[in-house]
């Protein structure tokens, strides 16, 4: 069993999340190999409202379409609720109401007037699960106040066609579910059964990885990641 510890803040060249190391010696595998990765150690400073990500809200009613901007910060659900209601009544006619509901983590929003949920960074968040709607209120189900709920850890190095991640990609080594707190650090592991088929006849001293969301686009503001390869 062959360990490689990695660290992002001991990089050669690229970003805290989209970096390459250098292996103190040649790495060769040949033959059937396989490979896990443990203890992928993520810092959460992800808001659960970011400014240019997932802070607007784009609502039709009395004949426009009205954008709603939301403060970047981190919000508990009534926190998020009360800002999103601030936000639409800032900007859009009527009067808004925006409830959460903890137990079920669900939104409702509604307003004096019919109108629709057109899109807008946040909007299309919101409706990426099932939601109901009627001609006032809407209730959004899987609302989280975390400003992350899964991300990928890809290496092209591995690339392996039995691997088939978001949008068909075939790098993808990892998925890690986010369940902790904005200001927590995540530590996940794969499943300890779990392995990925290293491909033959891998051949290098240079190893490279990226940290990305679940539309696969790279993470950007994470300060530092650490893992550990296992090769058996």
């Amino acid at each position: 069993m062959r360990q490689i510890f990695v660290d992002s803040r001991d990089r050669v060249s690229g970003t805290s999340t989209d970096f390459s190391i250098q292996l103190p010696e040649t790495l060769t595998l040949t033959g059937s190999r396989r490979m896990r990765i443990d203890n992928l150690r993520v810092p959460l400073v992800f808001p659960t409202i970011q400014a240019g990500k997932n802070d607007t809200l784009v609502v039709n009613t009395s004949g426009g379409n009205y954008t709603a901007t939301i403060a970047q910060a981190n919000y508990t659900g009534l926190q998020l609720a009360s800002a999103v209601q601030s936000a639409l009544a800032a900007v859009a006619p009527g009067v808004w109401t925006v409830s959460y509901d903890p137990s079920n983590i669900t939104m409702t929003i509604s307003c004096s007037n019919n109108f629709t949920v057109v899109g807008g960074t946040y909007g299309n968040q919101l409706k990426i699960h099932p939601f109901t709607q009627s001609a006032r209120p809407y209730t959004f189900t899987y609302v989280t106040v975390l400003g992350l709920d899964i991300m990928y850890l890809s290496s092209s190095r591995f690339s392996n066609l039995d691997t088939i991640g978001p949008q068909g990609a075939h790098d993808t080594l990892m998925c890690a579910v986010v369940t902790q707190e904005y200001g927590s650090v995540l530590d996940v592991s794969m499943p300890w059964d779990s392995y990925i088929d290293v491909p033959n006849g891998l051949t290098t001293q240079q190893l490279d990885f990226q940290l990305r969301d679940r539309s696969y686009n790279i993470l950007s503001i994470v300060p530092n990641i650490s893992f550990v390869i296992l090769i058996d």
